[in-house]
């Protein structure tokens, strides 16, 4: 899966989720620095919150965030997400 399609559906389940941030689809959005935006407290201060974002990313891309939680140190921003989650399913892909 391309990082361009891991944002747009990290930004699509967040945005669902934390009423606080614009939709892609949203006019609001155009400008809007998705990667810088750091979640705790901007977005969200609720834990909660945080916990069922990441279930739903968990479920969405089949990886676990285990120890870190969206937010949390070193997953403060939602680039930080994607990379993340970029990642994980780089290494999931079966070599050539």
């Amino acid at each position: 899966m391309d990082k361009k399609r891991i944002r747009d559906e990290v930004i699509e389940i967040l945005a669902n989720k934390l009423h606080r941030l614009p939709t892609l689809a949203d006019g609001d959005a155009e400008g809007f620095d998705f990667a810088n935006q750091k979640l705790i407290p901007e977005i969200t201060d609720n834990h909660l919150d945080i916990s069922e974002v990441a279930m739903d990313l968990e479920d969405a891309f089949g990886v676990n965030f285990e120890e870190v939680l969206p937010g949390g140190q070193g997953m403060e921003t939602i680039g930080q997400v994607i990379d993340f989650l970029h990642a994980r399913l780089e290494a999931q892909r079966p070599a050539n």
